[in-house]
């Protein structure tokens, strides 16, 4: 062999080398999504008191302690617990008799056999927008009948097949830390029982992890609250200034007049007495128990004589005149900029004299549109994490797999409707006979589906009940003589 030919093999091996970097540089991950996350702890949150177990405590009390957040959120459950979850069959293969059997396997599995109900399943969920992300644990089963003793093999079906004995939610007060990888890629929650005890690694192959707004990848996402929080933090001060302030108002301001000898006196004695009385001041409430015992002495005259005015006098000064500032128009503000944040703000209507049922309606509907995308985004993560698994479990054909599907959550208009069909109908187009429009107008009106022995395709003859007169005769009888006379 040649010099110039082992140049020419070496030339050749390293243009083989380069090529093979380029194809593997196309399954590599180079970048990283951005959250700063640094030994399993989130520091994504620029401010301090949102950040870590700190933050998990606010977004608590503002779910809980305030009155705006609370209607919003349990309106948002309660919507959300309502609708009507199918499984539905895959269209490559919808019709089938395989198709039809894995929807109703899916069904079964989550609707009628964990050991809690869907709608908890949902509530649970939910605690994802307080918090910017839930965790659930997938706890399998297999379903060896009901009388078996092992929580685990419980089931209302006997066919041996994995099912789902419950989808655990991991709270969020529990959360230790996160394990994730070189390029930000969630693999597992590490857990602290909250009483104790060592931590619990979850991984994320058997979890299922919910965000409202997914953040530079952040498995904490973004609380619905966060745009909130500063008009929540101002308004509970305000409403303890005002709580504070009513009470003086009503009650007064408490004063005690005492001699200035005592006030200025270095006696001890006299220095007590002081004391005591500022405690009055600072602890007097009108109530069942409240009372004051305060000296009987009065001042004496030029001659040494008793006067009228006492040594020491209690009073409450009430304020005179009025406010600058209305905190109540305040305090509705900050509340309808909190409910603003969720598109809630329709639920403020009425607590002022400005508002119409037109800009309710629309409100309102945006309100609806974002339940509507957090639904959707709950049935995707289903569909593409819990539902393959279970798949996978059992063992089935991925391509009779069904997805799960959220129902409408706002109620049809019918009027609408009507008007709609009318409109087409004028306008030409064939609406009817068609059965998969009629059936479609049906569930919309909550009706039942078309008869399918009722249907014009199947050319079936419906006998029609002729009315009859008293005689029994049907209005056709007609006599021969009444014929004759026509």
């Amino acid at each position: 062999m040649t010099e110039e030919s082992i140049n020419k093999e070496q030339e050749l091996t390293q243009e083989e080398e380069r090529n093979l970097r380029r194809r593997n540089l196309g399954f590599m991950e180079l970048g990283v999504a951005g959250a700063k996350i640094s030994h399993g702890f989130v520091f994504e949150e620029f401010l301090p008191q949102l950040q870590l177990e700190r933050g998990r405590r606010i977004y608590r009390e503002m779910r809980d302690n305030d009155a705006t957040i609370n209607a919003v959120l349990f309106a948002v459950e309660m919507i959300l617990r309502a609708v009507n979850w199918t499984a539905e069959e895959n269209s490559k293969t919808k019709g089938t008799k395989e198709a039809e059997e894995g929807a109703m396997f899916l069904e079964g599995a989550l609707f009628d056999d964990m050991s809690h109900t869907w709608d908890d399943f949902i509530s649970e969920v939910l605690s994802m927008l307080t918090f910017g992300w839930e965790y659930t644990e997938i706890v399998y089963k297999r379903r060896l009948g009901p009388d078996s003793v092992d929580p685990s093999r419980r089931s209302i079906y006997n066919d041996g097949a994995v099912g789902i004995r419950k989808l655990a939610n991991r709270a969020q007060e529990t959360l230790y830390k996160w394990n994730i990888d070189d390029t930000g890629g969630l693999k597992g929650m590490w857990q602290q029982p909250p009483y104790g005890g060592p931590r619990r690694y979850i991984p994320i192959e058997k979890s299922l992890l919910f965000r409202p707004h997914p953040q530079k990848g952040s498995p904490e996402g973004r609380s619905a609250l966060r745009g909130a929080y500063r008009s929540w933090h101002i308004l509970k001060r305000m409403q303890e200034w005002e709580a504070i302030a009513v009470e003086r108002e009503l009650n007064g301001l408490p004063v005690i007049y005492i001699p200035s000898q005592i006030l200025n006196s270095t006696n001890p004695n006299d220095q007590r007495a002081v004391q005591e009385y500022l405690e009055i001041v600072r602890d007097v409430k009108f109530n069942r128990q409240g009372g004051l015992i305060l000296p009987s002495n009065t001042y004496m005259d030029s001659e040494g004589n008793p006067t009228d005015i006492k040594t020491v006098e209690f009073k409450l000064m009430a304020s005179e005149g009025t406010r600058n500032i209305d905190i109540g128009v305040a305090i509705l503000r900050y509340q309808r900029d909190i409910a603003r944040t969720i598109l809630a703000d329709f639920i403020m209507l009425g607590a002022t004299d400005r508002g119409s049922f037109a800009l309710s309606k629309d409100k309102s509907n945006l309100f609806i549109k974002a339940m509507e995308g957090w639904n959707e985004a709950i049935a995707e993560t289903l569909n593409r994490y819990l539902v393959p698994r279970l798949w996978r479990m059992n063992n089935f054909d991925r391509q009779y797999m069904p997805f799960l599907r959220p129902g409408t959550i706002a109620p049809v208009d019918l009027e609408e409707i009507g008007r709609f069909i009318s409109d087409m109908a004028r306008s030409g187009a064939p609406l009817f006979p068609d059965d998969e429009l009629e059936n479609a107008l049906r569930s919309a009106a909550d009706l039942p589906e078309k008869d399918p022995m009722l249907s014009l395709e199947d050319d079936v003859t419906v006998n029609r009940i002729e009315p009859r007169d008293m005689d029994g005769n049907t209005n056709n009888d007609d006599t021969e003589e009444e014929m004759d006379n026509a």
